[in-house]
């Protein structure tokens, strides 16, 4: 597993890190940690086994800890992003709040408040400890605040009170109640250095508390009679600008202490911002359409996150500035498809609330965001040759292409004679057809994208259409493309001839074949070379398919592969009946075409190899028991509960109140619950060949192999310094005692940098990657980029400048001088070792045995790259590492377009102003022969010897003639290089002219071209 994006946010509170640049938010059973900064996404594989509802970060030591919606808590490392260890409270728990020194935490179960020592860098032998237990409360507790020096805690409850703490047993206070709000508690804050609090109801109302002894006199012995007594000072109530008539009800609260802030969100997704103890109104706006499900303020009080759980939206709101600085919205329901671009770099899902997004892979942000569909999205696709352009088909009838460069719907495709729902698409390698297969027409169409004319209507079918495909193999001058559906047939469709008549669609496709099956036909897969076609049917069978001998090579059962599971207790189909009606409903070849991944309506993604037709691994999507079908053993003692004999005729007996369907059973039948089932929609290779991704219900989970360098730790995500150090991922294999951090610095500052690049290249930190290499000057580059070992080359460095080209460093330069000496140095070899590899894969058995027995040790060895896994992954860094680079040419590329554009124009400004003065000059200038800049051609021809010299130190644009020699007019014909000079007046002249040469003169034209430098260019 190496991320999860497309979920921004579930349920649960959110939470700052402790330096600020990141934001956690719970997505499922996982946690995703939003990099402001970098502009990045990470996923903690927390695998809890139900949906996180409330995490906790210590201000002290590095951890995390996230706790269930059944009440285990996990905390997670958050130096090397792992699980230490599991506790359970056996109860759901509201909230936990760590103290500000981080010695203890706050835990909320039911009506009742755990105090636990926080985990620290000693050794325990348990990891959370209870230290004391604090009743009082009628109702849960849904608020947890601590005093500046921990030693005080508030909790506000449901029941309209909130009650005051003491840690310790204080004898001047213990426990304080006050009650003076009518509705449940939001939240309750101490203010800075100090025992005053305010309390805030879900109605708006305020109040304000003001306590009668100090903080820092709390412990003191002197009165020992005296008692601490909270008085209610004032009491506001929120009424918003905007619409003051319909305030809604207050969902969400923050406080920051350091600047008095108080921030409130409402059920209207309204978000108010206060400042205490008067209450002023700061700023007012609507983040959401829905409500605000929880709030935080950053540690600096300038950032201020806010979710909403309806649409599964996070905001980062910047109130100075009144900017939104993150935006990040899921889909809103499920996804349907996903499509990888040609080059890898980004990912398009749709779904089921008629979006198209685009997402960076690199960092699983949003790069845009298309809403043109008015229905379900069913498939997207990206053409073969073409990365900057998505095609998306939808149940409102229409197939739509869309521009990544400009972003916008370039073209839009429709059936002009009737109106039909798409459910499946497919366009060509070369990008100049689509095809949309139809479910209740059961036809397939197929448009121009250049012209957007319809251009074939594929007509056979019996059933829906399940899935298109095109042949990937265009070598030949045939034009093949293949259909399934649901009438249990595959067809063959030749579109390359009998195009007579381009008015009559019918002309366009003749079937070249026809095959029938048992089964329905859910999807089907060209492999890479278009030799090979793979089906997989209801039963959960996969076919193989030679269509160019038109015989079926082989299949796969794979029914039991997708595991045994019943969606809920009130199912009446046992798991093993139910287990019979899985099936693979999607499938895709790897580049290589030796193995193939299928999924469907389960947990699992299978992976198969071709030539063996066996499993060869199970990938489980989820552990999250939250959703259903994910549980595979079930209690027959609770089957037996819920619908024995007894458990019938007691419900029978008992008429009392008809449940409300979906709800739990308990006192509140009001309360729906929705157990979404786990399925797999769509499965797709990466172009690089490193990495697959999948749409689930969880969202798009993406897995790839194991790449050092690749930036897979977490601990610059939250600020830990660089002695615990980048990423704690790293293999053992050639670390000694010398391999440290401490090392490698002290190498660098001793100018000792293959010593320094060594240590790095073992330990495999990157930010200590990146230190370390940034520090080496460029005129060691060469030297050490030879020296280096090759497998150190292919292992990090590699996927290293990949990932620093790919946009997280700036310094683009120094790292092209990387690449450049690094496939200077090594390319040779990488080469002659893949050749090497390649021959000895292609290889029989026999070969070998007599290849040993003749004993050449140029045969034996096949070569550096001798696991199939290595070389996949170099490959794919190759391919990162050229997908990084032609950016950086295409950025290049525009940016120098766009100084040459800016030139030209300032070119015709000068051009422009020095015609206008011209003209003046010469209305203005008495002559015996009076002429025009219009009417030059009409002069005589001047006389030069007449004239006198005059220099100037004017700079003239190259379209404009260089005149060095200015003479005065004298009697007698006039020049014709006169005219010429006066018209090359330049509005760069200063007023001090000094005498030039023409070679310094010329030297000072080419310096005026590259003064306009971008960034000179960017402030004009």
């Amino acid at each position: 597993f190496s991320n999860l994006f497309g979920t921004a946010y579930k349920k649960g509170n959110i939470a700052f890190t402790p330096h600020g640049n990141g934001l956690l938010s719970p997505v499922g059973n996982q946690i995703t940690v939003f990099d402001l900064k970098r502009d990045e996404a990470l996923t903690l594989e927390v695998k809890s086994f139900h949906d996180i509802n409330n995490i906790a970060i210590s201000p002290s030591f590095a951890m995390l800890v996230a706790i269930n919606e059944v009440g285990e808590a996990s905390l997670v490392s958050l130096i090397s992003g792992s699980v230490i260890s599991v506790y359970p409270l056996r109860h759901p728990v509201t909230v936990a709040s760590f103290s500000p020194d981080g010695k203890l935490i706050a835990i909320a179960k039911g009506h009742i408040v755990m105090l636990f020592y926080a985990p620290s860098e000693n050794r325990l032998f348990n990891h959370l400890e209870l230290y004391r237990v604090c009743y009082g409360f009628t109702d849960d507790v849904t608020s947890i605040d601590w005093t500046s020096d921990s030693k005080v805690f508030a909790a506000g409850c449901a029941d309209n009170t909130c009650r005051i703490f003491s840690v310790h047993k204080l004898k001047k206070l213990l426990v304080y109640g006050l009650s003076m709000h009518k509705n449940p508690i939001v939240g309750a804050f101490f203010y800075e250095e100090s025992l005053d609090l305010l309390s805030v109801s879900s109605d708006g109302e305020v109040c304000t508390w003001e306590a009668t002894t100090p903080l820092e006199d709390l412990q003191s012995n002197m009165n020992e009679q005296e008692k601490v007594l909270f008085k209610l000072v004032k009491r506001y109530r929120h009424i918003p600008a905007s619409d003051a008539g319909a305030q809604g009800l207050l969902t969400a609260v923050a406080f920051h202490k350091k600047l008095r802030l108080l921030v409130s969100g409402f059920d209207s997704g309204l978000l108010m911002l206060h400042t205490m103890p008067d209450f002023t109104v700061v700023s007012e706006v609507r983040l959401f359409s829905r409500l605000v499900t929880t709030l935080t303020i950053s540690r600096s009080g300038d950032w201020i996150a806010a979710a909403s759980d309806e649409h599964g939206q996070l905001t980062v709101w910047e109130w100075r500035s009144q900017t939104c600085y993150l935006k990040a919205e899921s889909h809103a329901r499920h996804m349907t498809s996903l499509a990888y671009s040609p080059d890898g770099l980004h990912l398009a899902t749709g779904g089921h609330d008629a979006k198209v997004k685009v997402w960076r892979v690199a960092s699983g942000r949003t790069l845009v965001t298309f809403s043109e569909h008015t229905a379900p999205v069913t498939a997207v696709a990206f053409p073969a040759s073409k990365a900057k352009v998505v095609v998306s088909a939808s149940l409102d009838g229409t197939v739509r292409a869309h521009d990544l460069v400009r972003y916008r719907n370039f073209r839009t495709f429709t059936v002009p004679t009737r109106q039909v729902q798409f459910a499946s698409l497919a366009v060509d390698g070369p990008g100049s057809l689509v095809a949309a297969g139809s479910v209740d027409t059961f036809e397939a169409f197929v448009w121009s994208i250049q012209t957007g004319i319809l251009l074939a209507v594929l007509s056979g079918h019996t059933a829906p259409i399940s899935a298109i495909t095109f042949n990937p193999d265009i070598s030949g001058y045939t034009l093949e493309m293949a259909s399934v559906s649901w009438d249990k047939t595959l067809r063959l469709w030749d579109l390359t001839g009998n195009t007579t008549d381009e008015h009559n669609p019918s002309s366009l496709g003749n079937t070249k074949e026809i095959v029938n099956f048992l089964h329905d036909v859910l999807c089907v897969a060209y492999r890479g070379d278009g030799k090979e076609l793979a089906l997989a049917l209801l039963n959960g069978d996969i076919v193989f398919y030679d269509p160019v001998e038109g015989t079926e090579k082989g299949s796969i059962s794979g029914q039991r592969d997708l595991g045994v599971s019943q969606t809920t207790d009130q199912d009446l189909v046992t798991p093993k009946r139910s287990a019979q009606a899985k099936r693979f409903q999607t499938i895709v070849y790897s580049a290589d075409g030796e193995h193939l991944l299928a999924a469907g309506n389960s947990k699992y993604i299978c992976l198969y190899s071709v030539p063996d037709r066996v499993l060869l691994k199970r990938f489980e999507v989820t552990c999250n028991m939250s959703l259903g079908g994910v549980q595979e053993v079930h209690d027959r003692r609770r089957f037996l509960a819920t619908y024995g004999s007894d458990a019938i005729q007691a419900r029978v007996l008992d008429k009392t109140s008809l449940p409300i369907p979906a709800s739990r059973h308990g006192a509140d039948r009001s309360s729906r619950q929705w157990r979404p089932d786990v399925l797999v929609s769509s499965v797709q290779f990466s172009p690089t060949g490193d990495a697959f991704a999948a749409t689930t219900t969880e969202g798009v989970l993406v897995y790839s192999l194991t790449a050092a360098g690749s930036g897979c730790g977490i601990s610059s995500y939250f600020g830990c310094s660089h002695d615990h150090s980048g990423t704690w991922l790293f293999e053992s294999v050639g670390l000694d005692e010398q391999c440290t951090p401490q090392n490698a610095r002290g190498a660098l500052a001793d100018a000792r940098y293959g010593q320094a690049l060594d240590i790095v290249v073992r330990l495999r930190l990157h930010d200590l990657a990146e230190e370390i290499i940034e520090g080496i000057p460029s005129d060691q580059v060469d030297y050490l980029a030879q020296q280096c070992p090759v497998h150190h080359v292919i292992q990090f460095l590699f996927p290293f400048l990949a990932r620093q080209l790919s946009g997280r460093s700036r310094h683009v330069e120094f790292y092209i001088h990387w690449t450049d000496a690094l496939l200077r140095a090594h390319a040779l070899t990488l080469r002659r070792s893949a050749a090497t590899w390649a021959l000895a894969s292609r290889k029989s058995a026999e070969q070998i045995a007599q290849e040993k027995r003749n004993k050449h040790p140029e045969l034996q060895t096949p070569g550096l790259l001798v696991e199939r896994g290595e070389w996949a992954a170099c490959q794919a860094s190759l391919i990162r590492l050229q997908s990084s680079l032609n950016r950086v040419k295409t950025n290049v590329i525009q940016r120098y377009e766009a100084v040459d554009n800016l030139w030209h124009y300032l070119e015709g400004v000068v051009n422009l102003k020095h015609s206008t003065r011209t003209n003046q000059d010469i209305a203005d200038k008495p002559s015996a022969n009076e002429f025009t800049v219009t009417d030059v051609s009409g002069l005589p021809a001047p006389d030069c010897n007449d004239l006198t010299q005059m220099e100037t130190d004017q700079t003239v644009p190259s379209n404009q003639p260089v005149v060095m020699n200015k003479k005065k007019k004298k009697k007698g014909k006039p020049c014709g290089n006169e005219i010429e000079t006066e018209i090359s007046e330049s509005i760069f002249e200063t007023k001090t002219r000094s005498p030039m040469k023409a070679a310094d003169h010329k030297k000072t034209k080419h310096k005026s071209r590259r003064s306009f430098s971008p960034t000179s260019i960017q402030a004009q």
